[in-house]
């Protein structure tokens, strides 16, 4: 079995270009009706975490895998990393496990890497970015998001932490940034808002004050953005239905709108965003994107001589 760390992944050197090739593939995979992704059960061994069980099978390449994931808040505090996780990647033919990966490196980059399809796929050519919260997944979204619309000049950030939102800006390259004071001042006006924060707000963001036309990309769930905002979008869409309805009004999500498509169908071309109008996307992020993504890297490691077999089983 290939084991690969964080270091090996990274020396891989893969482009945003080649991660959002990828995952919009297995969504077009998804809605030919070729990908088995059960929404994945919880469970909670610390107040404030969460571990997920990710498996998924997608059978236009032939690809199937696992990944098991935690998330855990206290961890900022010890010095440690939101999240850890692991995918082990198995032969789909005789289920033999042929990979161990850092499921920490897979999520950092494939969570993004939907929004990336997502972008791809909204109509519109937004100007400017607000970002609020400014950790790994906010750094990783503003990377995405210049790939994706490299015709972005503005770019407003905010963070609970000091320092954090001008860390971020230091990425933004020869753009007009700006440190916001609160979360309603980073996306006043703008017209791609992407959300990335671990605790919810209070209060949460409505986003009345941004560009009437913008794309609204929750990453945290609804931590950030208020019912008022999804309430008001012309168009609400989730990354699974499947997922989404196993949570519903149970565990997250209570008192939202039902959605109105997935993103498969946008991908396949089988929903027409509007091109006016607030338009809510809302990536839960499900466990085809991990197997999509590892299968990715276990190819180019594969053919790279990158990482170290061990005896298993």
């Amino acid at each position: 079995m290939l084991v690969l760390n964080r270091a090996d992944l990274e020396s891989l050197g893969l482009t945003w270009a080649e991660i959002i090739d990828v995952l919009e593939d297995a969504f077009s995979q998804k809605a030919r009706g070729l990908v088995q992704n059960p929404p994945k059960p919880k469970v909670v061994s610390r107040e404030d975490a969460f571990i997920h069980a990710m498996p998924a099978y997608l059978g236009g390449s032939d690809r199937l895998g696992i990944k098991w994931v935690g998330g855990y808040e206290q961890n900022h505090a010890k010095g440690l990393p939101y999240i850890y996780g692991t995918v082990i990647m198995n032969d789909a033919d005789t289920g033999r496990p042929i990979a161990l990966l850092d499921g920490g490196w897979i999520t950092e980059m494939r969570t993004p890497g939907v929004s990336g399809v997502t972008m791809r796929h909204v109509p519109g050519d937004p100007k400017h970015l607000a970002l609020v919260g400014c950790g790994v997944q906010g750094r990783r979204h503003l990377e995405v998001a210049l790939e994706v619309h490299p015709g972005l000049t503005h770019v407003t950030a905010y963070d609970y932490v000091d320092g954090l939102a001008q860390q971020l800006l230091d990425n933004a390259g020869d753009r007009v940034t700006n440190v916001a004071e609160s979360p309603t001042e980073a996306v006043a006006g703008a017209d791609l808002v992407v959300t990335t924060i671990t605790v919810p707000l209070d209060p949460k963001l409505d986003c009345a004050n941004t560009d009437p036309n913008a794309l609204l990309l929750p990453v945290d769930y609804d931590d950030a953005m208020a019912q008022a905002a999804f309430d008001d979008a012309v168009v609400y869409c989730v990354d699974d239905l499947g997922q989404y309805g196993s949570v519903a009004g149970s565990l997250y999500f209570f008192g939202l709108p039902k959605p109105v498509t997935h993103l498969a169908a946008v991908v396949a071309g089988e929903y027409d965003v509007p091109v006016t109008g607030r338009r809510m996307f809302l990536n839960m992020g499900i466990a085809m994107d991990d197997i999509a993504l590892g299968s990715l890297v276990l190819d180019r490691a594969t053919a790279a001589g990158v990482g170290r077999y061990i005896e298993f089983p």
